[in-house]
C-alpha cells in the first residue's frame, strides 16, 4: 500500500479516533439490525439520525488532527483548515491542545492534539522505561524539531473553512429535522 505523501506524518488523539470507531461501529448495529431483520419501517426511521450521529462523530473525533512534513504544518479543526508554513511559525506550545504561534502574533490550537496527560491514578503506576516513549512525548518538542530544519518559504500561511463537510453536516440536520417534522 503507497501513501499520497510518504513524508507527511499526522498526530491525532488515540482516545478519540478509538471512540469514533466504537461509535461508528454501534450505528453500524443499530441500523444493520433492522435491515437484516427487513423492517423497512425502523431502517427508514434510524438511517438517517444514524448518518447524523456518524458525521458528528467523524467531524468531532476523528477529523481533528495536525497533518506535517518537513514544509508545514496543515492543522485541521472542527469546520476549518489552517495550513502552516513552519517559516510562519514562531514557536509551538502545548496547552490544552497543541498551539502554534505565528509570526503574526496569531495563535492557532490544535484541537485534535490534546496535551499529554500527567501520571495520575492510571498513568503513574505504568513503568515508563518499558512503554513506547511515543505514548508519553511531547508533541510540541517533536515538532519544534522538524519546524527549526524547515527551509525558510515566502508561502502565507492560509486559513480555511471545511465547506464540503460542513454542508454534508447541514444536510443531514435538515434532513433529520424533516423527517421528524413529518413523521415519516
Amino acid at each position: 500500500m503507497t501513501r499520497k505523501h510518504p513524508n507527511r506524518y499526522v498526530l491525532r488523539s488515540a482516545t478519540a479516533v478509538i471512540t469514533f470507531w466504537i461509535g461508528a461501529a454501534v450505528m453500524a448495529v443499530v441500523v444493520g439490525i433492522p435491515l437484516v431483520q427487513a423492517d423497512w419501517r425502523l431502517l427508514r426511521f434510524l438511517l438517517l439520525p444514524s448518518l447524523l450521529l456518524v458525521w458528528l462523530f467523524w467531524i468531532v473525533l476523528y477529523r481533528p488532527a495536525v497533518h506535517y512534513d518537513e514544509s508545514r504544518a496543515i492543522v485541521v479543526n472542527i469546520g476549518r483548515t489552517h495550513v502552516l508554513p513552519w517559516a510562519r511559525v514562531k514557536y509551538l506550545r502545548q496547552g490544552i491542545g497543541l498551539m502554534f504561534d505565528l509570526d503574526a502574533g496569531k495563535t492557532i490550537q490544535a484541537l485534535g492534539v490534546p496535551a499529554p496527560r500527567r501520571p495520575g491514578i492510571i498513568a503513574g503506576s505504568i513503568d515508563r522505561s518499558t512503554r513506547p516513549t511515543q505514548n508519553f512525548h511531547h508533541d510540541a518538542e517533536v515538532l519544534d524539531g522538524v519546524r527549526q530544519a524547515a527551509p525558510s518559504s515566502p508561502e502565507p500561511v492560509a486559513s480555511s473553512w471545511d465547506v464540503i463537510p460542513l454542508v454534508i453536516g447541514a444536510v443531514l440536520i435538515v434532513a433529520v429535522i424533516v423527517e421528524f417534522a413529518i413523521g415519516v
